[in-house]
């Protein structure tokens, strides 16, 4: 009996420590598992698409028709806009917890178009206006980006600047000034331009599913502030002074866009 008794106490005492035991196990299992830190640290690709407009100015220089041995001149401004589409290419550091340092290359074709009367049209009373013409097709720059984590580490507040090139393609073929001096010996120019460009952004992690794709919005500003090219395109009264000249450039342009980071 004293047998039976000890070996039935054994055995209650064997059956709760499991059933602790199995409970413990169950209770850490049911325990919420952190997600993991997210680190904008490392290389991304990505492409973008949005609008963009710009101003380009256009200056008529004649010295036939100014007093004496004197150039006058006259400048008009076209405002063009049209598409952006291109892509990118960068890496990041992340720092003091919050901050984040990069750098970031990117180039775009754009369809920015537009076109102006022609400024030589003042020094021609009643004659029938011409017109100019510009065409911005790629837009490039290279910038450093310095931004502040938000949101749990998966958003990021950016501001960016850096060098900036830009090439765009113009038309004197019904400008007043060819029409004027028996055509042109150059109807279309390519005009390429270095300057700078800074802006700023949000990008954000699309999802904890896919910690490598980020998306992005953000705001450049294009300025090439050197003037262009002079083009003394007449095919009579050939004179330097006798010229169509690229002036002040600026662009402006909202983007949004797609990133893979290269390694998660």
């Amino acid at each position: 009996m004293k047998k039976f008794s000890l070996l039935a106490a054994v055995s209650t005492v064997a059956l709760v420590a499991s059933g602790s035991a199995q409970a413990a196990d169950m209770a850490l299992k049911a325990l919420p598992t952190a997600a993991p830190v997210y680190s904008w640290t490392g290389c991304y690709v990505g492409g973008h698409v949005g609008f963009g407009w710009a101003r380009h100015e256009v200056t008529a220089s004649n010295f036939s028709l100014g007093p004496g041995s004197t150039a006058i001149s006259r400048t008009n401004a076209i405002e063009s806009n049209g598409g952006v589409y291109g892509g990118q290419v960068g890496c990041d550091y992340q720092f003091a917890n919050v901050w984040v340092v990069g750098v970031q290359g990117d180039v775009a074709g754009t369809n920015l178009t537009g076109n102006v009367g022609d400024p030589f049209d003042r020094f021609l009373a009643g004659n029938p206006p011409g017109t100019i013409g510009v065409k911005t097709d790629m837009i490039a720059s290279l910038t450093a980006r310095l931004g502040v984590t938000a949101l749990d580490n998966r958003a990021l507040f950016y501001v960016k600047g850096g060098a900036a090139w830009d090439r765009s393609r113009w038309d004197f073929t019904n400008s007043s000034y060819c029409k004027f001096y028996g055509g042109c010996t150059n109807n279309g120019p390519t005009d390429n331009r270095a300057g700078w460009t800074a802006g700023g952004g949000v990008e954000w992690v699309l999802s904890q599913a896919w910690p490598n794709w980020t998306a992005f919005a953000e705001y450049d500003f294009y300025g090439f502030d050197r003037n262009g090219g002079s083009f003394p395109v007449a095919l009579t009264a050939q004179d330097p002074r006798n010229a169509l000249s690229l002036a002040h450039q600026q662009f402006q342009a909202v983007k949004i866009g797609l990133n893979f980071k290269l390694r998660p």
